[in-house]
Protein backbone atom coordinates (compact mmCIF):
# COMPACT_ATOMS: atom_id res chain seq x y z
CA UNK A 1 0.00 0.00 0.00
CA UNK A 2 3.16 1.91 -0.03
CA UNK A 3 2.33 2.84 -3.58
CA UNK A 4 -1.22 4.32 -2.80
CA UNK A 5 0.52 6.84 -1.02
CA UNK A 6 3.55 8.14 -2.81
CA UNK A 7 1.13 7.75 -5.93
CA UNK A 8 -1.16 10.43 -4.40
CA UNK A 9 1.72 12.58 -2.15
CA UNK A 10 3.05 12.73 -5.96
CA UNK A 11 -0.07 13.89 -7.06
CA UNK A 12 -0.68 16.69 -4.50
CA UNK A 13 3.09 18.06 -5.39
CA UNK A 14 2.23 17.90 -8.67
CA UNK A 15 -0.64 20.27 -7.95
CA UNK A 16 1.42 22.51 -5.60
CA UNK A 17 4.61 22.77 -8.32
CA UNK A 18 2.59 23.27 -11.46
CA UNK A 19 0.39 25.97 -10.01
CA UNK A 20 3.50 27.72 -8.74
CA UNK A 21 5.08 26.90 -12.08
CA UNK A 22 2.30 28.50 -14.18
CA UNK A 23 1.30 31.65 -11.85
CA UNK A 24 4.19 32.63 -10.53
CA UNK A 25 5.82 35.90 -12.89
CA UNK A 26 9.32 35.29 -11.47
CA UNK A 27 10.91 32.65 -14.73
CA UNK A 28 13.54 31.46 -12.30
CA UNK A 29 11.11 30.32 -9.83
CA UNK A 30 8.76 28.74 -13.22
CA UNK A 31 11.41 26.78 -14.65
CA UNK A 32 12.61 25.24 -11.48
CA UNK A 33 9.21 23.94 -10.66
CA UNK A 34 8.86 22.67 -14.19
CA UNK A 35 12.01 20.74 -13.86
CA UNK A 36 10.47 19.05 -10.16
CA UNK A 37 6.66 18.89 -11.88
CA UNK A 38 8.84 16.34 -14.81
CA UNK A 39 10.26 14.85 -11.90
CA UNK A 40 7.28 14.27 -10.06
CA UNK A 41 5.48 12.87 -13.23
CA UNK A 42 7.91 10.16 -13.25
CA UNK A 43 7.48 8.89 -9.58
CA UNK A 44 3.64 9.43 -10.64
CA UNK A 45 4.06 7.08 -13.66
CA UNK A 46 5.86 4.65 -11.90
CA UNK A 47 3.83 4.33 -8.48
CA UNK A 48 0.88 4.09 -11.06
CA UNK A 49 2.36 1.18 -12.89
CA UNK A 50 2.90 -0.69 -9.16
CA UNK A 51 -1.29 0.09 -8.15
CA UNK A 52 -2.99 -0.43 -12.17
CA UNK A 53 -3.10 -4.33 -11.09
CA UNK A 54 -5.01 -3.52 -8.10
CA UNK A 55 -7.22 -1.41 -9.29
CA UNK A 56 -7.91 -3.18 -11.81
CA UNK A 57 -9.32 -6.06 -10.60
CA UNK A 58 -11.79 -3.65 -8.53
CA UNK A 59 -12.57 -1.66 -11.74
CA UNK A 60 -11.21 -2.21 -15.16
CA UNK A 61 -12.87 0.66 -17.32
CA UNK A 62 -12.06 3.04 -14.76
CA UNK A 63 -8.78 2.07 -14.28
CA UNK A 64 -8.30 2.43 -17.76
CA UNK A 65 -9.94 5.69 -17.93
CA UNK A 66 -8.07 7.33 -15.35
CA UNK A 67 -4.58 6.14 -16.53
CA UNK A 68 -5.25 7.70 -20.20
CA UNK A 69 -6.97 10.73 -18.23
CA UNK A 70 -3.62 11.03 -16.59
CA UNK A 71 -1.61 10.88 -19.62
CA UNK A 72 -3.59 13.49 -21.48
CA UNK A 73 -3.00 15.62 -18.33
CA UNK A 74 0.55 15.52 -18.63
CA UNK A 75 0.41 16.50 -22.14
CA UNK A 76 -1.62 19.43 -21.26
CA UNK A 77 0.59 20.35 -18.06
CA UNK A 78 3.35 20.62 -20.77
CA UNK A 79 1.36 22.41 -22.93
CA UNK A 80 1.30 24.63 -20.47
CA UNK A 81 4.52 25.13 -19.53
CA UNK A 82 4.78 25.36 -23.24
CA UNK A 83 2.61 28.60 -23.20
CA UNK A 84 4.35 30.15 -20.00
CA UNK A 85 7.75 30.23 -21.21
CA UNK A 86 6.14 31.95 -24.78
CA UNK A 87 4.38 34.10 -22.64
CA UNK A 88 0.89 33.46 -24.38
CA UNK A 89 -0.80 31.41 -21.18
CA UNK A 90 -4.42 32.57 -20.34
CA UNK A 91 -5.16 32.09 -16.68
CA UNK A 92 -8.19 30.47 -17.74
CA UNK A 93 -5.86 27.76 -19.06
CA UNK A 94 -4.16 27.73 -15.90
CA UNK A 95 -7.19 27.00 -14.22
CA UNK A 96 -8.79 24.42 -16.23
CA UNK A 97 -5.24 22.50 -15.82
CA UNK A 98 -5.34 23.09 -12.00
CA UNK A 99 -9.21 21.73 -11.82
CA UNK A 100 -8.03 18.51 -14.10
CA UNK A 101 -5.07 17.78 -11.77
CA UNK A 102 -7.76 17.76 -8.62
CA UNK A 103 -10.16 15.68 -10.21
CA UNK A 104 -7.49 13.02 -11.24
CA UNK A 105 -6.23 13.22 -8.12
CA UNK A 106 -9.93 13.03 -6.35
CA UNK A 107 -10.50 9.93 -9.39
CA UNK A 108 -7.12 8.26 -7.98
CA UNK A 109 -8.54 8.40 -4.55
CA UNK A 110 -11.70 6.49 -5.35
CA UNK A 111 -9.91 3.95 -7.09
CA UNK A 112 -7.68 3.48 -4.36
CA UNK A 113 -10.69 3.21 -2.00
CA UNK A 114 -8.68 4.79 1.14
Amino acid sequence: MIFVWIHLITWVVLFVVVSVALFSRNEKLSKINMTVARLGYLFAIASGLMLVPYAYNEHPGLTILKVVVAVVLIGLIEMGFARKQRQTLHTRVAFIIMLLILIVGLFGIYLAKI
